[in-house]
C-alpha cells in the first residue's frame, strides 16, 4: 500500500527553519563577498519565501471554508 505524501507534513514547522538556514548562509556569503553564493542563497530565500507564502494561503482557505461550514450548520469534522 503506498503511503500519501503530504508536504505539509514535512515540514510542520513551515518553511521559516529554511529561511533562517539560507539567511545565515546569504550573510556569511555576503561577508566572504562571494557573488555567487549570494546569489544561490537569495534564490534559495525566494523558492522557500514563495512555498510559505502558499502555505500559509491554503491554511486560511481552509480555515474560511471551515468557518463558513460552521456558519451555516454544516458538519465539518
Amino acid at each position: 500500500m503506498k503511503k500519501e505524501y503530504n508536504r505539509y507534513n514535512k515540514y510542520p514547522q513551515g518553511y521559516y527553519p529554511k529561511l533562517q538556514y539560507w539567511n545565515a548562509v546569504l550573510k556569511m556569503a555576503i561577508k566572504q563577498e562571494d557573488t555567487e553564493a549570494v546569489l544561490r542563497a537569495a534564490d534559495k530565500i525566494n523558492y522557500f519565501a514563495n512555498r510559505q507564502l502558499e502555505r500559509d494561503y491554503l491554511e486560511d482557505q481552509a480555515d474560511s471554508q471551515i468557518a463558513m461550514m460552521k456558519d451555516s450548520g454544516e458538519d465539518w469534522c
